[in-house]
């Protein structure tokens, strides 16, 4: 989302909501969830409809969703024939020179982008009727707000990997000198690799902040006194000004969803914006152990840093905070293990080269020693009996001790 909710949320908003999620594999793309319900509104807002052709390449399938800034369609190239995802700006926003730029934003700060961990840019244009667009990679998967809808807090180990690919993705744009500012969890979204290996993409840089001086010459579509992102996962700076903030807004936000996964809760409980917005600003995040208990200490450290009031108590740069994971992980590994195992993405953080990497699920500490004494005590039992067979042979039974009888 990229501005504070409009509509007025019941007195548990800030509360972890409830609710059946998409599966894994439902597709989707942007973080904009494919519902038949929806269809016939969608297509309402849509530009274009199912048949049309834009720019003599791209055949529209079907409406995807829609979000606040535009409507998803999925398309198919009428040459090549791979499907595309094509983002279309609101037809009603047209006319809004700050949507306008912050649709041109999008494009520009994903097309800088070159890793695994963001979505691609194929091509950007207008419709003939006025509307922008962004074609980009179309995914299947979910975004991670509706997975853990779907199944609840995630195993420790997994939500961990999870956020490092995040971080992947933060380190390059950040050195790209772009600022997301509105991490969430459903704009991280799951998806597969070509060969089935699990991945969590970026998605929706609408409100990213471009390096300042670009921005300035751009002239920046954030206007004073506005507040951009979403309320749950934002830093102190941004709610007191949103185009005042660097990295470490973001890595408040990594901290922030790492806490949303592992307590399937938002670190700051209110009733309302306001009543959130004050707490963020001034008070602490509820324990993360108190609400999951099995959460390591040093993970729960790292999360406690991110989330630090002053940016400057935070870490520096995503690198050190991808460090601080792992570490905190490694610390942490014997009483990790058992979840590892439960995981469905078994993954780690293992190679300092690396964001995520697949490990072997291991037996617990007490497992292994029981393991090494009954092999100790097998191997006793074999080396016993092949020394026995060795002595037997060369034991000769002693000779009866002859009787000798008299004679009278």
């Amino acid at each position: 989302m990229s501005a504070v909710e409009k509509k007025q949320n019941p007195p548990d908003t800030w509360r972890r909501p409830r609710g059946n999620g998409a599966t894994l594999d439902e597709p989707t793309h942007t973080g904009v969830r494919t519902s038949s319900r929806k269809i016939a509104d969608e297509e309402g807002k849509s530009p274009v409809r199912p048949g049309e052709v834009i720019a003599a390449k791209y055949r529209v399938e079907r409406i995807i969703g829609s979000g606040d800034m535009g409507v998803v369609v999925a398309a198919r190239h009428v040459q090549l024939g791979f499907l595309v995802a094509i983002k279309f700006m609101h037809p009603e926003a047209v006319n809004s020179p700050h949507a306008a730029k912050r649709f041109f934003r999008e494009a520009r700060a994903v097309a800088r982008l070159r890793g695994e961990y963001a979505t691609r840019v194929r091509d950007f244009g207008t419709l003939a009727s006025g509307p922008p667009y962004i074609v980009m990679d179309l995914l299947e998967g979910s975004d991670l707000e509706s997975l853990l809808q779907k199944r609840g807090a995630l195993p420790v180990s997994e939500a961990v990997a999870y956020v490092l690919d995040a971080c992947a993705a933060m380190d390059e744009a950040h050195q790209a000198g772009i600022v997301h500012r509105d991490l969430k969890p459903k704009n991280l979204f799951l998806t597969r690799r070509p060969d089935g290996t699990p991945l969590v993409k970026v998605l929706d840089f609408g409100i990213s902040k471009l390096a300042a001086t670009e921005e300035d010459r751009a002239g920046s579509p954030t206007r004073t006194g506005s507040i951009l992102g979403s309320p749950g996962f934002m830093s102190p700076e941004q709610i007191r000004d949103s185009k005042r903030v660097d990295a470490r807004a973001d890595i408040y936000g990594l901290g922030a969803v790492l806490y949303y996964l592992l307590a399937n809760d938002y670190p700051f409980a209110a009733v309302g914006v306001s009543e959130l917005f004050g707490k963020i600003l001034y008070d602490p995040p509820r324990s993360l152990r108190d609400r999951r208990p099995d959460v390591p200490v040093a993970l729960e450290a790292v999360v406690g840093r991110c989330l630090q009031k002053k940016a400057t108590d935070r870490y520096s740069n995503v690198k050190e905070l991808m460090a601080a994971l792992r570490e905190a992980m490694d610390r942490s590994s014997d009483s990790l293990e058992q979840t590892v195992v439960d995981a469905p993405f078994v993954r780690a953080y293992v190679a300092p080269g690396a964001a995520t990497v697949a490990i072997q699920p291991r037996l617990h500490a007490r497992a292994r020693l029981g393991a090494l004494v009954i092999a100790g005590a097998i191997t006793s039992v074999l080396l016993g009996a092949l020394l026995a067979r060795c002595v037997e042979p060369s034991i000769q039974p002693s000779p009866p001790t002859p009787h000798h009888t008299t004679t009278r």
